[in-house]
């Protein structure tokens, strides 16, 4: 089984130590675990100077932002594979690292917009390597309704319709509607709510579907 987790910027502080328990649960629970790293603090200096480039050139430096999180999060004691390539994910062992540049490249098919950021590139790889779902792991517990409360569940189509969609990009709800996928949003400051998604468990979360699934 092929988890696929976005894990974002917002965690850099616990990032590596989110990305060595779930190494150890997948060896135990034969598992594979494919991370997409977010842009966090990396993009920020991107977006100040964007009014200064132009929009591809943005969009590929932020792709980049990305690599430099992947890079962090690699670092240390354990050494976690980087993948460059969906032929890369079939061989990378338990849990891997994906450097989204060349896959990008190879099917540069994305919008060159601000809209689109590392929620929809994780997306995007989550198809490309034939998932129909991928979690988001950040830093809130999901997308709150107007009055503050979470939305346990909400279709995607409710949600292109709402001018604030929360924590995820502008372009994800529609991705996620036309490649017919969904999303579960959870938070990593509690781990044990990646594995109860993972799992199958009733947890705090918000799940993105694109159908009329449970």
């Amino acid at each position: 089984m092929t988890v696929i987790l976005k894990l974002g910027g917002s965690l850099l502080a616990k990032g590596r130590e989110l990305v060595h328990s779930l190494s150890d649960y997948a060896e135990k629970h034969a598992l594979s675990f494919v991370i997409i790293p977010g842009g966090g603090p990396f993009v920020e200096p991107i977006k100040k100077f964007s009014d200064r480039i132009s929009d591809d050139t943005a969009h590929w430096m932020a792709v980049l932002a990305m690599h430099q999180y992947g890079l962090f999060l690699a670092d240390g004691e354990l050494e976690i594979p980087l993948v460059e390539s969906v032929d890369g994910l079939k061989n990378a062992g338990h849990i891997c690292i994906v450097l989204p540049y060349k896959i990008l490249k190879d099917d540069d098919c994305l919008p060159y917009t601000w809209d689109v950021t590392s929620d929809t590139i994780a997306a995007f790889i989550a198809r490309e390597s034939g998932e129909k779902s991928f979690i988001k792991v950040t830093d809130v517990d999901g997308i709150l309704d107007e009055n503050g409360f979470l939305i346990r569940r909400i279709n995607v189509k409710e949600l292109i319709e709402k001018e604030h969609k929360g924590c995820v990009d502008a372009e994800l709800p529609r991705f996620l509607l036309q490649n017919k996928m969904s999303c579960v949003i959870v938070n990593g400051n509690v781990p044990e709510r990646i594995l109860d998604v993972i799992e199958g468990r009733e947890t705090v979360c918000t799940k993105l579907v694109s159908s009329r699934e449970k």
